[in-house]
């Protein structure tokens, strides 16, 4: 098949899609996890060049390493165990700072098992379990660094012990983590929520509450709202962008939440 004629620039992407698209399809774990690593490593360079790192120790000595607003207040971060772009943010209580009402909202309801699908450094995993301390927070990530560096904040928390580590999740495999009626997913999988949500091969999805941050270079968000139309209430969020010290640096004008909460609940 020939490709259109395009820039050199826009060439080289769709080989390297197609390359992605045939070894995620031939051995999808080794892959994501390759995929997985590599984008890390990417971002642990971008945010050394653009001096983050430096700014986000800055905000980490003046807040002794503690978030100081937001859902989470009074967390400590460890940010040699997982470097990310975000951690000011995160620290100041800014980041995703849309999802704050739906938080809230989840942890009123007191969910008794929470499944972190791309925990990364274990913000929102370590942040759940301090504030349900009665729940059980699964968290997950085919990058094995960001496993670890969950758990590592989950001790460094005291919480270390109600955080359960796992690796890749599989379709099929969502009723291993959650409880019908009585569960929250929290998801942030660069794409891979158009292939795990799926009602029809994990039926308890249909009775869970839900926090999706959708990609919409992999989809679009009604592919998703369409799957859960009849079980879920469904809200979109879209980023607000920030300003000064606030900003996330990530550029993501397209970034959006769906919020998918039990309609019989």
């Amino acid at each position: 098949m020939r490709l259109p004629r395009r820039g050199g620039g826009a060439r080289v992407q769709l080989f390297k899609a197609a390359v992605k698209e045939v070894a995620l399809s031939l051995f999808p774990d080794t892959a994501l996890k390759f995929f997985s690593i590599r984008s890390r490593r990417q971002i642990e360079r971008k945010v050394h060049e653009l001096g983050l790192d430096t700014l986000a120790r800055q905000i980490s000595r003046e807040n002794d390493g503690r978030v100081a607003s937001g859902p989470f207040r009074g967390m400590r971060l460890d940010l040699n165990a997982f470097p990310v772009h975000v951690f000011g943010p995160m620290l100041l209580g800014t980041y995703e700072q849309e999802l704050h009402p739906a938080l809230e909202h989840a942890i009123e309801r007191k969910p008794s098992h929470v499944l972190n699908v791309g925990c990364a450094e274990g913000f929102y995993a370590v942040g759940m379990a301090m504030r349900l301390p009665h729940a059980m927070i699964y968290a997950a990530d085919a990058d094995p660094k960001a496993v670890r560096a969950t758990m590592w904040n989950a001790e460094l928390n005291g919480v270390g012990r109600q955080v359960v580590p796992i690796g890749i999740i599989h379709p099929g495999e969502f009723d291993h983590y959650l409880t019908p009626n009585r569960s929250l997913l929290i998801m942030d999988c660069e794409g891979g929520e158009f292939t795990l949500l799926n009602p029809q091969t994990d039926p308890v999805l249909s009775l869970v509450d839900m926090i999706v941050e959708v990609h919409p270079k992999a989809g679009s968000s009604q592919m998703i709202w369409r799957r859960f139309e009849k079980t879920h209430r469904c809200e979109r969020l879209d980023y607000i962008p920030r300003r000064g010290i606030a900003e996330e640096s990530r550029g993501e004008q397209g970034q959006e939440w769906l919020l998918l909460t039990q309609s019989s609940s």
